[in-house]
């Protein structure tokens, strides 16, 4: 029984696809070649026909495209082999042939369905797992801090915006991010009510400003970033945990590995020494402060490194925002290797700011990031082929288009630019708002009718229905529309008539 294989139906046009990705998987299989050329239209009849003359003796179950429009069930009644529908995208057999012994597949659904609805499924009991470990440090579970910036110029709804937000993005706490020069310290209670009326978190302070952190504290702050040689005596006035960086009277942070890991050493001593009470409780985080890329990055990195290397047990916070708001690079990737070092690190809080629209979404990012690195140390493997990624612009995987043979007979035409031409006289004024796509029919300078969704596919035969339009501005809407479908899940900004990219 061991020995038998699985046999994969395809249609003449998928052949080569399917051998190509069955051959990627270590479970014997076997392919048969159905008549039809098209998988999709494969029928029942034509395929029974075709089993029952061939020898299934070495097949312990049948899979068929899971695009064929049938119940597969009535092969099994035919052929007297297990048979069931799978996948749609032929890409996806390595992962369906490796667990085929563990996979509930259907003769109803395609497999891709059922594949990635176990890896969800697995995936949300290891995060569950992951969680037990929410707000205790020196576990394998990074909080993410996420700060709202200039909170004291932000109105109450935009405050509370900010802290739904961050929550729903995967933020554990709060940040209330001051303004430089203080000054503000009557302005913190509302402030911290306002974020405590819509989220439990736990809510920080970010601010050197003497007066603003003991406002902070008073309103019942959990967190205060950050005691430095220029506030530490602020510590003996105060009874919730604080982040020290290594930053002197003079206000500047030492350059050098060695000074740096030194004087943020001395100052966790001198904060400890001055309250008692933060002593051994974890309610002291050290920050050696990571610095932009070009301006200290990699010393400062080496600073954590050394830091962690001297005090493995004390808790540790890494500011992100400082590299990725200060480079011109998509946030995605950036993210994902800051999260890998704080994960070699052991960091316990990353904190960041989503101040600038290029890093709209790092919350979100940072924590799909924090679980990839927690399963690949779980499963000691590398963060890839972890069921979760943030692969976003880029597919892991290329498949490839199967062309079809015919083709190679007809000629293609080279298109050339044409001119615009004028269109009729109704226009579409397409835009992103709220959220969503919004498209506003105009005839002259009047609009007549507007349409909103998030589906380019769905807005276009709505609009194409209520409205006459040319078949080449039927085109063009349906091009603009896609344009604005991919700015609005990529978080960019959509500017009729201009390219994305």
């Amino acid at each position: 029984m061991k020995n038998k294989k699985v046999l994969l139906v395809t249609a003449k046009e998928a052949f080569d696809a399917v051998k190509k990705y069955s051959g990627m998987s270590g479970t014997p299989a076997r392919i048969h070649i159905s008549g039809t050329d098209v998988a999709a239209l494969i029928s029942r009849e034509s395929l029974v026909g075709e089993l029952s003359g061939i020898n299934l003796d070495d097949i312990s179950i049948i899979l068929l495209p899971g695009s064929v429009q049938w119940d597969a069930e009535v092969i099994e009644k035919e052929v007297g082999i297990p048979c069931f529908k799978g996948p749609v995208n032929a890409a996806n057999l390595p992962a369906l042939l490796d667990e085929i012994k563990e996979i509930e597949l259907s003769t109803v659904n395609p497999a891709d369905a059922v594949i990635g609805e176990k890896i969800k499924k697995r995936l949300r009991g290891e995060f569950r797992e992951m969680k037990k470990y929410r707000y205790e440090f020196g576990k394998n579970y990074i909080h993410l801090l996420a700060e709202i910036e200039s909170a004291p110029k932000l109105s109450e709804g935009e405050l509370k915006r900010w802290a739904r937000y961050y929550e729903d993005s995967g933020a554990d706490m709060i940040d209330i991010g001051m303004t430089a020069g203080g000054g503000n310290e009557d302005k913190i209670p509302k402030i911290v009510e306002t974020i405590k009326e819509v989220t439990g978190l736990p809510v920080s302070i970010d601010t050197l400003d003497e007066a603003e952190i003991l406002s902070g504290v008073d309103s019942g702050v959990d967190l205060i970033l950050s005691l430095d040689e220029t506030n530490l005596e602020t510590a003996s006035s105060i009874d919730v945990s604080v982040v020290v960086i290594p930053r002197n009277k003079q206000g500047t942070i030492p350059k050098g590995v060695d000074e740096r890991v030194t004087l943020l050493e001395d100052l966790v001593e001198k904060v400890s020494d001055l309250n008692k009470s933060l002593r051994g409780k974890n309610r002291i985080i050290a920050d050696p402060v990571l610095d932009p890329l070009n301006f200290g990055f990699t010393g400062a990195v080496a600073s954590y490194y050394e830091f962690r290397k001297k005090n493995p047990g004390m808790p540790m916070l890494m500011g992100v925002g400082n590299v990725t708001e200060l480079l011109d690079a998509d946030s995605v990737g950036v993210n994902a290797l800051l999260m890998g070092a704080a994960s070699e690190l052991n960091i316990d809080i990353v904190f960041t700011v989503e101040a600038s629209a290029k890093c709209r979404g790092s919350v979100k990012e940072l924590d799909t990031a924090r679980k990839m690195m927690y399963l690949a140390r779980k499963h000691n493997q590398l963060p890839k082929d972890l069921g979760i990624d943030l692969l976003v612009l880029k597919d892991k995987k290329r498949v490839e288009d199967i062309i079809d043979p015919q083709i190679e007979e007809i000629d293609f035409v080279k298109v050339k630019k044409t001119p615009i031409k004028e269109l009729e006289k109704g226009m579409f004024r397409i835009y992103l708002e709220g959220g969503e796509i919004k498209a506003v029919y105009y005839e002259g300078k009047k609009p007549k009718m507007g349409f909103r969704g998030k589906d380019a596919k769905d807005m276009y035969k709505t609009a194409v229905h209520r409205i006459k339009v040319s078949t080449e501005h039927a085109a063009y809407l349906g091009k603009e529309l896609g344009k604005a479908e991919t700015a609005l899940k990529l978080g960019k900004n959509y500017i009729q008539d201009t390219e994305l990219f």
